[in-house]
């Protein structure tokens, strides 16, 4: 009404203007002369100061159109996007924002518009997280509840179409809240990238004053700490050290120094054994001297290119090489190997355990140890023991105290839990071990601490855990419960009492006793009381499983976080063909004579002073002790074996190689002994019966608990 008024007034002054006294004037008759248009004028003055409103957005409504039909006709937010590794109900911690970021995930800030739908939400993320891609959409949103520190996440309900933008929007409070992306089924890859990945191509680049490497600038801080390590590491040692491997196990090593070991590596040319700083120097003098011909152990992997400008690794192999290799031996070395050279440049793990200690002060020592949270790429790092009291340091120390560990973990361990002299983490018989149902256990989260230990063992070449129920291995590692229960049978219950009942539903007919104790046990499990009509095999399942599975569901959940925290989730996830590997059945880990027999590396005598016995003599003397040898070993069990591989090279776990030599006795006492960093036995030559023989072999074997000490 207003625009109509003002144009019937305009049209009015107009011709008004327009009079036969004023035609003369030129610009009268095409109502564009100076009048009209100051008439116009002043009439749009008078009503724009009457209605404001009206004709500011009159003016500006034709260029707003404009400027809105280039563009979508919505909202553009900005919301914080936070990419999680994989399925958890809580936050990440603060310390996981850098190495997140560094393997492509963490955080980042996205923007949105209102209208987005959820295909066009899944190809933006993708497109700013690479790694999204391989889920295929399986994902979610999650929010966290207010508070500090890590915090409980819910989960953000999608429309029947999807995500969109307008819900993001409002999940945020308008950007305010991060969201939490979280895998539904797989974990994602978080070892770092190389600085020059897809993923890190938007973001700025800068030089690193340290190295003059070019990083991207959200990555400096990370990469700043291990580049001065790594500076520190060549600058400290000028010299070359070599350490004779044979005598290690009796070498004193510094109060000062002990906490600061650092990792040993194999010179590729000469294949000796040399601290990782030491190494370049050593390998471009070694090189010289056998005319720069370079040859490469092919078992043997080289030292980082981080120490020095020259890997002298074997021929490289792909980060993706482990998921496709068709042997699964092969397949845990190059995940194990991959895992390692994550973790080469953090600080040296040290366990220490005292040999004055009573059993059960270094038992609690050993569980403060893997009790300990640590990040994946420090449970990776290189790892040292080291026995207070005991002259023997070197790496048969850490296989005799990792080997101890997994024993400890099926036989248990001495402590006062319960009123018990020996509390135990498994039950039930060989082959049929489950969790035990410790509430003590459970909540002093032990379990944790025990997939810690197993995952560990693993990186470190050590021994499995093996005898543990296939129901329980099945609902360990693939998470399905239904195909557990396949895998049950009665002796995967580890109370008799219990077991004894529940097979009393294999019987055609029950005695009136029988079904009264079966109806206690329903009961008392929350289950309905069996009558004709039950289906028995139907409730024989349920019960069976509720005994091995569902009341053990706490330690298992615990079980499978030690695991993911020591990094070797994605191998087990990956690759289910190396399940059985990882937790072998105990026949498979039975060792036999000729296994044993297959690796020695038969004798040459060795001579500790000057002799005035014939040539032929000391040889018929080597051969007499080798024989006697090699009869106590054929007629040895599985177990006598097992412990005489952990007396000769610390651990279970057969070498390639076991060396054996026989030595000038230096009386009736004379003992054998062993190096358990080279993998070698030492027998007196005094021995001319086999009763003699086994006699002092089992004494020492008996030895192996307390230490490396004499006898």
């Amino acid at each position: 009404m207003a625009h109509a008024l003002a144009t019937a007034l305009t049209r009015e002054l107009v011709g008004n203007t327009s009079s036969p006294s004023t035609s003369s004037c030129p610009n009268i008759g095409n109502n564009s002369g100076p009048l009209a248009s100051n008439s116009s004028t002043r009439v749009n003055q008078a009503l724009k100061r009457q209605f404001p409103n009206l004709f500011q957005k009159s003016d500006l409504k034709k260029g707003k159109q404009r400027i809105i039909a280039s563009t979508r006709s919505t909202k553009i937010s900005n919301i914080g996007i936070y990419v999680l590794p994989g399925p958890t109900n809580l936050t990440p911690k603060s310390s996981d924002e850098l190495p997140l970021a560094h393997a492509g995930l963490g955080r980042r800030v996205l923007s949105f518009f209102d209208d987005s739908r959820h295909e066009e939400i899944v190809s933006q993320l993708e497109d700013e997280f690479i790694k999204l891609k391989q889920l295929k959409g399986r994902w979610m949103f999650h929010k966290a509840s207010g508070g500090g520190g890590q915090r409980k996440l819910s989960i953000i309900p999608m429309d029947a179409e999807g995500y969109n933008g307008k819900l993001l929007r409002s999940a945020s409070n308008n950007g305010k809240i991060v969201l939490f992306l979280v895998p539904l089924q797989e974990e994602l890859e978080t070892s770092p990238l190389p600085f020059d990945a897809e993923e890190f191509a938007k973001m700025p680049q800068v030089p690193c004053v340290t190295c003059g490497i070019t990083v991207p600038l959200q990555m400096l801080a990370l990469h700043a700490g291990s580049c001065r390590k790594n500076k520190k590491n060549r600058t400290d040692q000028t010299e070359p050290i070599e350490v004779d491997e044979d005598d290690c196990d009796t070498l004193e090593e510094p109060e000062d120094t002990i906490e600061d070991l650092e990792e040993r590596e194999y010179c590729p040319i000469c294949q000796k054994d040399f601290l990782k700083s030491v190494l370049p120097y050593h390998a471009s003098e070694c090189c010289d001297s056998r005319e720069g011909v370079l040859e490469i152990h092919p078992d043997m992997p080289g030292p980082s290119s981080t120490t020095s400008g020259t890997s002298y690794s074997a021929e490289p192999r792909s980060t993706e090489e482990w998921k496709t290799v068709g042997d699964p031996q092969k397949a845990v070395e190059l995940f194990v190997r991959q895992l390692k050279q994550v973790g080469v440049n953090q600080r040296t793990l040290v366990l220490t355990l005292d040999a004055m200690d009573t059993d059960e002060e270094r038992d609690m020592s050993l569980i403060s140890f893997y009790k300990h949270k640590r990040e994946i790429i420090q449970w990776a790092a290189p790892f040292h023991c080291r026995i207070q009291g005991d002259a023997a340091v070197g790496r048969g120390v850490t296989r005799h105290i990792i080997s101890s560990a997994i024993s400890k973990l099926k036989q248990g361990f001495k402590m006062n839990f319960g009123n018990a002299a020996v509390t135990a983490m498994f039950e039930g018989e060989t082959d049929h071990l489950v969790p035990t149902t410790s509430a003590v256990l459970a909540e002093s989260e032990l379990f944790v601490m025990a997939g810690r230990l197993i995952g560990h063992s693993l990186i470190n070449g050590g021994p499995t855990l093996s005898g543990i129920s296939l129901a329980v291995v099945h609902a360990l590692t693939s998470g399905s419960k239904e195909l557990a229960t396949t895998y049950l049978s009665l002796e995967d219950c580890p109370d008799i009492d219990h077991r004894e009942i529940i097979g009393f539903l294999l019987k055609e007919e029950m005695t009136e006793e029988e079904t009264s104790r079966l109806s206690n046990l329903c009961m008392e499990w929350y289950f309905p009381v069996p009558t004709k009509e039950t289906n028995k095999l139907l409730l024989l399942q349920q019960l069976l499983t509720h005994a091995a599975i569902t009341r053990l569901s706490v330690q298992m959940k615990h079980l499978k976080r030690g695991l993911k925290e020591t990094g070797i989730w994605p191998l087990i996830t990956s690759r289910p063909d190396v399940v059985p590997l990882l937790f072998p059945r105990e026949s498979e880990v039975e060792i036999t004579p000729q296994m044993v027999l297959q690796s020695i590396v038969w004798p040459h005598l060795k001579k500790r002073y000057d002799s005035d016995d014939s040539d032929d003599d000391l040889e018929a003397e080597t051969a007499l002790v080798a024989g006697l040898f090699r009869q106590f070993v054929e007629e040895a069990s599985s177990d006598k074996l097992r412990e005489l591989l952990r007396f000769w090279v610390g651990w279970e776990v057969p070498c390639q190689e076991l060396k054996l030599e026989v030595v000038l006795s230096t009386g009736p006492n004379h003992m054998p002994t062993s190096s358990t960093c080279s993998e070698r036995l030492r027998l007196p030559s005094h021995y001319t019966t086999y009763q003699a023989l086994s006699a002092d072999m089992n004494v020492c074997l008996k030895s192996v608990e307390t230490g490396f000490g004499l006898i």
